[in-house]
Order: C-alpha cells, then structure tokens, then sequence
C-alpha cells in the first residue's frame, strides 16, 4: 500500500508537471492525480503477474531441455516457479480476480518475456538456485532477483512504458510494492496483495488537499522560499526543490495535525531520491529558517494530541 511518503511523491510528480505545462488547470492537475495514482495499481499488479510469466516460461524451457539432452540430461535441482512466493501468488484467487478485473495480461509481450526469462536464467543466484544444492535463503534470493532484473533492468522498463505510457513516473513506487508484498510474504506472514491505499477515503483527501492548498496559495509560498533564499542563486534551485519546500509550507500552515518533524524528514527524505545531491542539505537549511520564522509569526498552529507544543 501507498504510504504517506509516497503520496507525497505523486502530488510532487503531479505538481511538477502543473508548474512546467503552461494551461495545465489545477481542476486537470487533480484529476491526473487521482487517476495516475489509480493507473499505479494496475502497474503493481503487472510486475506480480511478470512474476507468473516468467515461472510458466521456467517450466516450458525446461521441457524444451529435458526433450534435447537424452544423454547427459542436465539436472535442475531446484525451479523459480517453486518458490514459496510464486506458488502462493500463482494460486492466490484475490490477486487472479484482481488481474482479471483490471484486463493484466503479457500475452502481447510474450517475446519480451522471453527476453527477461532468458536473462533471468543466466543471472548466477538463478544458476545457484536451479542447478547446485547450495543452501539459498529463499526470502532474500527472490529479493534480489527481482531487483536486479526486474526493477534494475531497463529493458523491461521500457517495456511498461510502452505497454502505458503513464507507468513511467510511477516505476518506481510500483516496485516498492511489489518488494514490500515479497518481504511480507516472507518476514511477517502476511499472505496477501498489497492494497493501494491504506485508509482510501482520508488518503485520497490528503493527496488532493495538499495538491490544491499548494497550487492556491502559490505566490504566497513563492515569498515566503524567496525572503528565505537570498544567498542562493534562484535561477540554480531546482525545480523539485522549491516544489518540495512549497508543499512542506503547505503542511506546516494549513494540515494542522501533521507534526512539522514529520513534515521536515519526510521531505528531506525524498529530496534524495528526487532531486538533486545538493537538495537534502539546502532544503533542511530552507525549512528550518522557515519553521523559525513562522513560529515567530504565530503562523504555525498544531492541534491535537502531543502536538500543541510542536
């Protein structure tokens, strides 16, 4: 499921694209919001059912080996498609109902699977799990091949993207995901998909509340960034820096129950993910002068519980 943070991310992904798009309306800017984060679940459940394609490709290349090497047949000792995860997600009817429901298929991409199982079975922790009796702890193996040819292949990548072409912003989030159902699966005993939202009704308002509170009162943040940057060059600044440094002043005023270290962390956090190496240091720099001076003011007002003093 979408945690805060990653709400936070779409409406910078959104706001982002509002501020570069000339005629780009706010009413335009959350609908796209709404529906791109809703699209997002449709690419999590796609990379899951990459996971079935590629275990069904396992067992038809295995047959295709067995049928070739009468003499000197090649043992596998172990299969991708008999991983406890797999076999789980394969079965589990509330994720093949979800895959239905939304039309998820690969069958015109088959090639494409092709390609990554190809890649896939020559990937040495693959080799170490099909075709030696070393001991290989499943929780992490399936991890790390699902991050290094999966989330870090850029083939498949450009496969999403062409499959949609609004996948490409939410890639990533997408494969946070799909890590967090495997590590739950495993860690936690968590045998289920992930929903998209953890409380649907209070996120989608916080999403597209922060969205429009930023946009609405823009050149009142725009002054407050400028009276506090003077001894930066604004044309340098990036983009996404004062996207992020505009959305945390949203929070600070207007979400009254959302703590400013909250706040603070969760922005400086996606600083380094999102913009530049510089952008971490500059916008705790920025935030902390802009804490300090609205407090000053009586500008920031929190309420509820452990909050009042913050």
């Amino acid at each position: 499921m979408l945690a805060r943070r990653h709400l936070r991310i779409r409406v910078l992904q959104t706001l982002y694209t509002y501020f570069q798009c000339e005629g780009y309306s706010r009413a335009k800017a959350e609908k796209e919001l709404v529906e791109g984060t809703e699209r997002l679940y449709d690419l999590y459940l796609t990379l899951l059912q990459l996971l079935i394609e590629l275990a069904e490709q396992e067992s038809l290349y295995r047959i295709d080996v067995a049928s070739k090497f009468i003499v000197n047949k090649r043992e596998f000792t172990r299969s991708f498609a008999q991983t406890e995860f797999v076999k789980w997600l394969s079965g589990f009817k509330p994720f093949t109902d979800a895959v239905k429901k939304s039309k998820i298929s690969w069958q015109a991409d088959m090639e494409a699977v092709g390609k990554c199982f190809y890649k896939l079975r020559h990937h040495p922790s693959y080799r170490t799990l099909t075709m030696t009796d070393e001991p290989v702890q499943e929780p992490e193996w399936i991890q790390k091949i699902y991050k290094d040819e999966i989330e870090g292949s850029e083939f498949v990548s450009s496969v999403l993207e062409e499959k949609n072409i609004w996948w490409a912003e939410s890639l990533s989030l997408a494969h946070i995901m799909v890590l967090k159902t495997i590590r739950l699966f495993y860690t936690a005993g968590e045998k289920n998909i992930l929903p998209l939202f953890r409380d649907e009704e209070d996120d989608r308002k916080f999403m597209v509340e922060l969205l429009n509170e930023t946009i609405r009162n823009d050149k009142e943040w725009t002054a407050i960034i400028a009276a506090r940057t003077k001894n930066w060059d604004v044309e340098r600044i990036a983009l996404t820096d004062i996207i992020m440094l505009k959305m945390a002043i949203t929070e600070f005023m207007l979400f009254k129950q959302i703590p400013l270290k909250v706040t603070m962390n969760e922005y400086i956090d996606i600083s380094k993910d999102y913009s530049t190496p510089q952008s971490k240091v500059f916008i705790n720099g920025v935030l902390d002068k802009i804490v300090e001076d609205l407090r000053s003011e009586n500008k920031i007002v929190k309420t509820g519980r452990g909050l009042v003093e913050n």
